[in-house]
């Protein structure tokens, strides 16, 4: 595999710009798709558990997926692997739009996170295998910043264009193809794994479990958010537009807290700072119901809640570049991503029946509780090791 030390400035500048694009555009069809479809379904009259089962689908496609590509992205390349997942992408957003009945959603939505998860397994591996000790923080937090932005696209879209017709489908389609431009002009400084097979994913989760719990709860807590928080917000009275803007808030307060989080995970205990990651769940959970009746205070929460939150992800990840290296490192960031898809799978449907239970505050109660029961976990495992 070619070292990243070896690399003249311009291939690193064009990798970093390739990465970027990649898990911008996957952050942009999760963003787009998670609260389209779940307002869609509930405009429909569904209740919360199909919305929930619906969310799940991509978790199930990421589970079902993500040991295998390792192997792909050392048959294809990861810059060939990428453009690939793009293009899969793209055109299964189409296939979401085109299907004419609820239950086709299911296989098309299984699709089209196939070709997300490929995204966002191949493009942390690059990250990660671009970066340094010394600069693994900032990187990452470059790579969150862009994530984020992503996320926040999505919505606009909604806000711009509503949840109805073909256009928010055809601009998300456009942009995951879009994004295949810088990965081809970077395809020469991509790095490649060794022709001999790499671990399994699970000998990762085995060796750092402590690290990888980070995506799954990221992901529970994740789904949540992006899928259900907009359906919250119209449950509590919000239009269609404005529950959407929930989502906004959210994703600018990720873009704009991800720098300060990877200057400080340069420079402190990287443990302590995803507690404290962690712990804001617990206030901006129990804070929301307090506040969903004042639009611009619940933006306000939820603009510190999304930057701190996508913390735990991002420290998570920059551990895992500080533990696992070259081919240990591709089926590491494997196993982040099927952890953070169990997460998905899992979250949604906790959370779409704590939705109908207590309507609409059990969603809250979900997330503080996924929250709370981590900032433990990682009380008593720092705990054990002193």
């Amino acid at each position: 595999m070619r070292s990243p030390a070896v690399l003249s400035p311009r291939e690193r500048t064009l990798s970093l710009v390739a990465i970027l694009s990649a898990c911008t555009a996957f952050a942009i069809g999760m963003g787009l798709t998670l609260p389209l479809l779940s307002l869609l379904l509930e405009r429909r009259g569904f209740p919360g558990v199909v919305n929930g089962l619906n969310l799940a689908t991509a978790g199930l496609a990421a589970i079902a997926i993500t040991p295998f590509v390792p192997r792909l992205i050392r048959a294809m390349g990861t810059a060939g692997y990428l453009s690939f997942a793009l293009a899969v992408s793209a055109g299964s957003l189409l296939l979401l739009y085109a299907v004419p009945s609820l239950w086709l959603w299911f296989p098309a939505r299984f699709l089209l996170s196939t070709g997300l998860n490929g995204l966002f397994v191949a493009s942390e591996f690059w990250i990660n295998q671009l970066a340094d000790e010394r600069n693994r923080g900032r990187y990452i937090s470059y790579y969150g910043a862009a994530t984020a932005g992503g996320f926040g696209v999505g919505p606009a879209i909604l806000w711009i264009f509503g949840v109805n017709g073909i256009m928010p489908f055809l601009l998300g389609s456009g942009m995951l193809l879009l994004a295949i431009v810088p990965v081809f002009l970077a395809r020469r400084a991509a790095p490649r794994l060794d022709p001999e097979p790499g671990p399994s994913v699970y000998w990762a989760v085995r060796i750092a479990p402590g690290i990888l719990s980070a995506a799954f709860v990221y992901g529970a807590i994740d789904a949540g958010l992006a899928g259900l928080l907009p359906v919250y917000a119209v449950r509590s009275g919000y239009t269609d537009s404005h529950a959407a803007l929930a989502i906004t808030a959210l994703s600018m307060g990720s873009i704009l807290f991800q720098y300060p989080l990877g200057y400080l995970a340069d420079r402190m205990n990287r443990r302590t700072l995803l507690t404290w990651c962690a712990a804001s769940g617990i206030v901006g959970a129990a804070a929301v119901p307090f506040l969903v009746g004042v639009p611009w205070a619940l933006y306000t929460v939820l603009f510190a809640w999304g930057g701190i939150m996508l913390g735990i992800y991002t420290i998570g990840l920059t551990l895992l570049g500080e533990r696992f290296k070259g081919a240990e490192l591709a089926s590491a960031n494997a196993a982040n991503v099927m952890l953070y898809a169990s997460g998905l799978l899992v979250g949604p449907l906790a959370e779409g029946v704590a939705l109908d239970a207590w309507n609409p505050h059990g969603l809250m109660v979900v997330l503080g509780a996924i929250s709370l029961i981590y900032v433990i976990f990682l009380m008593v495992r720092r705990r054990r090791a002193a």
